[in-house]
């Protein structure tokens, strides 16, 4: 007979941060509070971020994040890894064409994740210009970037987005 309570190694977000400065000519973010966190079990602490980098690179694979081309959208998930570090880190969800969101032929997908990695936020971001917009690269205030509301979470939720904002 399984124990109820024989709950172990566990990943979640045990702080109310803040993820926020996603907007102006820069390609930095911020978080409010301490973030707390647990990995596999193990309760982890970083310091409140402000105006850290983001990531260049892929928490999940490990490359640089995909450029969006006109009309294209995804979901990013934001989150601290297993060294406690001051910067947080950032996976990045499938490509798709943002029409397809809206009319129901797709969805945002969650990233897969990697379990030295703790979810904290997510945000959905679409790009409509006429070259490229890159995460970690581009500012946030490109005209033709639309940045989807953050949604702050304690463990990734289970569907993906079928709406182009969270």
């Amino acid at each position: 007979m399984a124990d109820l309570f024989d709950i172990r190694g566990g990943t979640m977000n045990l702080a109310t941060t803040a993820l926020t400065g996603l907007s102006g000519g820069a390609t930095t973010g911020s978080t409010t509070g301490t973030p707390a966190y647990m990995l596999k079990g193990v309760i982890k602490a970083s310091t409140n971020q402000s105006g850290g980098a983001t990531p260049t690179t892929d928490i999940s694979t490990g490359d640089a994040f995909v450029a969006l081309a006109t009309g294209e959208g995804c979901l990013f998930v934001f989150g601290w890894d297993s060294s406690a570090s001051t910067v947080f880190s950032v996976a990045q969800g499938k490509v798709v064409k943002a029409a397809d969101v809206t009319n129901g032929a797709a969805a945002y997908e969650f990233p897969s994740i990697p379990d030295t990695f703790c979810p904290t936020d997510y945000v959905t971001i679409s790009y409509v210009g006429a070259s490229t917009w890159t995460f970690g690269t581009s500012n946030w205030n490109a005209t033709t970037a639309t940045i989807g509301t953050v949604i702050h979470i304690g463990i990734l939720p289970t569907q993906p987005l079928t709406a182009a904002s969270a």
